[in-house]
């Protein structure tokens, strides 16, 4: 009697096989969804949320200034916002501010946003260059108190010029 082996037929798998490449598949399919998934919700937390609005507030107040825009300015300064310069002067309420913006397009002052924008609960902070055509510039740290989407308080440090930072290298 001879026993012989047959070989297994051509194109067929042990059934364990087919279970763990199934497995495999549905792992990778997770990871693919976990990673996507990931992706999404780091992208909709830097376009959304505090963080997002603040930019877009600080970008606008930006534009308003440069451009002399009166109306913006009044829509995002809260009316009895106070804004302290660099320079030792305040802002005291809407009056105050719109007439430091007709002084600042009088000299022809630009301003932009250098940095990007920090926040802390009702808090937002960046580092803005302003610049005039006579060759004027320096970077200020502006500090923002925000309220309901709105400037109420707004604060000019110019490093190595406005106390507490006079002893900060500037350049």
């Amino acid at each position: 009697m001879s026993t012989t082996m047959r070989a297994p037929e051509v194109g067929t798998a042990p059934p364990v096989h087919r279970h763990l490449t199934t497995a495999l598949w549905i792992v990778v399919g997770v990871l693919a969804a976990a990673l996507v998934a990931l992706g999404a919700w780091m992208l909709v937390d830097r376009y959304t949320g505090p963080q997002a609005d603040a930019t877009a507030l600080v970008d606008d107040l930006t534009a308003a200034w440069n451009a002399g825009d009166a109306a913006a300015i009044r829509n995002l300064y809260t009316t009895d916002a106070i804004v302290l310069t660099a320079w030792g002067g305040q802002m005291t309420r809407m009056p105050g501010i719109l007439e430091n913006l007709a002084n600042a397009q009088g000299i022809g002052l630009q301003f932009e946003r250098v940095a990007p924008v920090t926040v802390e609960g009702d808090y937002a902070s960046t580092f803005v260059r302003y610049s005039t055509p006579a060759g004027e510039e320096g970077i200020l740290a502006t500090i923002f108190q925000l309220r309901d989407g709105m400037v109420l308080r707004q604060w000019d440090f110019e490093p190595g010029v406005t106390a507490p930072l006079t002893n900060t290298a500037s350049s």
